[in-house]
């Protein structure tokens, strides 16, 4: 669901984690990443015209992390 914001800067786009809000500046490109303004879920941009969002992973490990485990 795209909307314009008020001053027509931003599009605004629905989170699908939590339901917020994502504004979506004009000058964005596809690849940039953007952010839900409540829950700071990330987004990548796939497409501006129509806009297409993939969901970023929402837990992020350190390679460190996986050689602990294995060591």
């Amino acid at each position: 669901m795209m909307e314009m914001d008020r001053n027509e800067d931003a599009i605004v786009e629905e989170c699908r984690v939590c339901g917020g809000e994502i504004y979506i500046d004009r000058d964005c490109d596809e690849d940039d990443i953007v952010y839900c303004n409540d829950c700071e879920a990330e987004y990548l941009v796939r497409s501006l015209d129509p806009v297409r969002l993939k969901l970023m992973h929402e837990e992020r490990c350190d390679d460190d992390d996986f050689d602990e485990e294995y060591e």
